[in-house]
């Protein structure tokens, strides 16, 4: 499995999925690269019916690399974003990246394909295996209809798939994860697990790898998102959107946002759009940390009358603290060299003064 976003996350759910099949080995945390795929490898036992591996990249090759340890039979590609295009340069050459996956697999596999990603549908012709596309769009093989979003911010869909509705209500929060869902649907279908499996799979699911959509109301009423463990544009969109959907009408919000790291030439206009995304879901109180690319947001921000102040690393989670009051919904999200995850495992396991 591999994509720009919401490898872990999917991973996650899909373990889930495959547990209730057969004895699975799964790759712990983000541990998907030269040194932590080996290590998960190295785990199989003779009783291992599945074998679950993120795989990421930083360039050219490395996928390729990591099938040359493990050789795929389904391949899941969840879709082409700008998480490190510093590194890489474009989103074409990332897709070039994430194809490696697909060109690894035998004739009898299966590739497990976004089909609302134009760059990731197109890896169908990469390959002689088979293909199962998921999505949104009425052409995806496993796709969701009636997405919507429960009081405390969890998304319910129906799961569709051939002949088959089945609704969902997922156990984690963000409706970006309806899309993991499918994938993770979608690639156990692939792996020839029973439809009423995969549904209940779906339904039991958490994220268990920490950092990611990790939901936490205190005693006080305040709720935590913590989804501090890195922060691509599309996972930090998608994380407002989700502290939008837990606040509501009625709850105070406040967004805890650091700079994001490595996206080269386009990393001035990924923070000004996510400005411009922070003006639209109007949080209560915006703290941010970071440099020249923070400092410009915030300016952003507050040209459009919202709370925005800056925060020093070494006194964030006063300043968080200082102005949490019962009942609010703070975001914590940044790139993982901020070490902003450490701040929001303190903050959840507070209580406001």
């Amino acid at each position: 499995m591999t994509g720009s976003a919401g490898k872990t996350s999917t991973k996650d759910l899909l373990t889930s999925i495959l547990e209730l099949d057969g004895p699975t080995v799964a790759t712990p945390r983000s541990f998907n690269n030269e040194i932590g795929f080996p290590v998960t490898v190295s785990r199989v036992k003779p009783d291992s019916r599945y074998l679950l591996l993120e795989m990421g990249a930083r360039g050219l090759g490395h996928i390729d690399s990591l099938c040359d340890i493990a050789c795929p039979t389904i391949s899941t590609v969840l879709g082409v974003g700008s998480a490190h295009i510093g590194e890489f340069g474009s989103r074409d050459v990332i897709a070039d990246a994430k194809a490696e996956i697909v060109r690894a697999l035998p004739v009898h596999g299966t590739a497990v394909l976004n089909g609302d990603d134009p760059l990731v549908a197109a890896m169908a012709n990469e390959t002689d295996a088979n293909v199962i596309t998921f999505g949104f769009g009425e052409d995806c093989d496993v796709r969701a209809e009636q997405v919507g979003i429960q009081l405390d911010g969890r998304p319910h869909f129906i799961l569709v798939h051939g002949g088959t509705r089945r609704r969902i209500d997922l156990r984690v929060h963000g409706r970006h994860n309806v899309l993991n869902a499918l994938a993770a649907a979608a690639t156990a279908t692939a792996a020839g697990i029973p439809a009423d499996r995969i549904a209940q799979g779906l339904r039991e699911a958490e994220i268990s790898s920490g950092g990611r959509m990790e939901v936490t109301t205190r005693s006080d009423g305040v709720t935590v998102i913590n989804d501090a463990f890195n922060a691509s544009p599309e996972s930090v969109l998608a994380a407002l959107g989700a502290l939008s959907d837990i606040a509501g009408a009625t709850r105070r919000k406040v967004a805890v946002l650091g700079e994001m790291a490595e996206l080269g030439d386009e990393a001035e206009a990924w923070h000004a759009r996510v400005a411009e995304q922070v003006v639209h879901v109007r949080p209560d109180v915006v703290i941010g940390i970071g440099a020249d690319h923070m400092n410009r947001m915030l300016a952003t921000m507050e040209k459009a009358g919202l709370t925005a102040t800056k925060a020093e690393a070494d006194v964030l989670t006063e300043e968080i603290t200082r102005v949490l009051v019962p009942g609010d919904v703070v975001l914590v999200k940044g790139a993982n060299a901020l070490g902003l995850e450490a701040v929001a495992r303190v903050l959840a396991a507070s209580t406001a003064r």
